[in-house]
Order: C-alpha cells, then structure tokens, then sequence
C-alpha cells in the first residue's frame, strides 16, 4: 500500500500557498530548522504538496519532480534573507536552512502546515541536550549573570568549546554556530540570545561573507564533532 501524501491540491488550505509558502514549509519539515536540507529534498517535499507547481510541464512528465521550480523559489527566499545556502553540483556542499526571519515567519504564518508527525524538523534529545550543555558552561551563566570583566576575557576559544568543534575548523565553526542558533531560536530564546551576543561579539567571524565562505568548502574535508 502506498504511503498517503499528507497533503493535495484537493484540500483548499494547501491549494492558496504560494510557491515561496511551500518551500518554506517543505525546508522546514525536512529540518532547515536545524541543518542544511539539499535542494534535492527540499524539491522532493514542494512536488508531494503540490504537483501541479513542482513538476514537469509536459503530460508525460507530470508524475515527475522540477528541482528547477524549487531552485528559483529558494534564491527568492535566499534574497530576502528567509533561508541561507547554495545549490552546489557536489551534493557535500550544496544545502539550505532557515534564517531566524525565514523560521519566524514560518512559525508566525504558516504554523497550522508545518507540524507534520514524523517530520524531520522535530526536535531530539541530543539536540535538546546540547542546548542544556551550552546553559551549563561558565561562559553562558557569566553572560547571564552579566558579569562584564569575565566577559571581556572570553575568546574565540571559548566559543568553540561549548560548540564542540576545533578552532582550526573554521568553516565547520561557522557553519556549526549557525546551525546552533537556528535550532535555540524554537528550543530557547535564552541561549539564542546568548549567541546573538556572541555573534556580536565575534562579528569579524560570524558574518555573511564568513558564512558564504563556509559554504564553499566541502562537507567531506570538515570534522563534525556533534
């Protein structure tokens, strides 16, 4: 027996989403919330929620995918700073994910379609863990505790620390940081802000020609340590 698709152009909500609408919800369901989803599955998810968008043109061809439909859409959404990535023929670096302004939206505007059970998106123990890890470290409970002189003895070192990943790995520092604040923005606003103030802090690092850099280096060549 075929799985059901969760949705079709037969039920009228899903029939006025627009095409940028069903892309965010197919990013997010596929976990954007929390780490790059490849263009691949991103099209995937937009083809089950609507076909007739995200398909082929011709007759024949209509029981088939368009990763074209999903491309264009995410390079809108990429301009408006709803979702950050590339599409990249090496399939290690091509991925998307959600902006906090693409996740707040989604969470604000489309909450009644993007909480599907069995999706991607859902939050882990390890991932709910790791946040708890972040609040236990000295570093956070200085900056909550707002102690300023601490704070200013804080380096780069420290950050990659409570992200378990090497200093030297720059680009997985940053691809990793990233993740991160995604995944507090929906699991805790405290620690999202914690590293809204880290990113702040670390501007000449956490930026967005930093982060594009990160993009361009091969997912095989980086050293996940989570």
């Amino acid at each position: 027996m075929k799985k059901k698709m969760v949705s079709t152009l037969k039920d009228k909500k899903y029939a006025k989403l627009t095409k940028k609408e069903i892309v965010l919800i197919s990013l997010y369901q596929r976990g954007g919330n929390k780490k790059r989803v490849h263009t691949e599955e991103v099209s995937h998810r937009a083809f089950q929620i609507n076909r007739d968008l995200f398909s082929w043109k011709l007759k024949k061809f209509k029981n088939f995918p368009d990763i074209t439909q999903a491309y264009k859409t995410l390079t809108h959404l990429s301009e408006e700073k709803k979702v950050f990535g590339t599409k990249n023929e090496d399939p290690n670096k091509d991925g998307w994910i959600l902006t906090d302004e693409g996740l707040s939206f989604c969470k604000a505007d489309l909450g009644e379609f993007i909480d599907i059970k069995k999706n991607k998106s859902n939050p882990q123990q390890h991932e709910k863990s790791y946040l708890i890890s972040i609040k236990q470290s000295d570093f956070y409970k200085e900056w909550k505790s707002n102690k300023e002189k601490k704070l200013k003895d804080r380096t780069i070192y420290d950050v990659a620390e409570i992200l378990k990943v090497l200093t030297s790995n720059t680009p997985r520092l940053i691809e990793k940081f990233y993740e991160t604040k995604t995944f507090a923005n929906e699991l805790n606003e405290s620690v999202h802000n914690f590293l809204e103030y880290i990113e702040v802090k670390h501007s000449d690092l956490f930026n967005e020609e930093k982060r594009k850099g990160a993009l361009n280096k091969s997912k095989k060549l980086l050293k996940k340590v989570l």
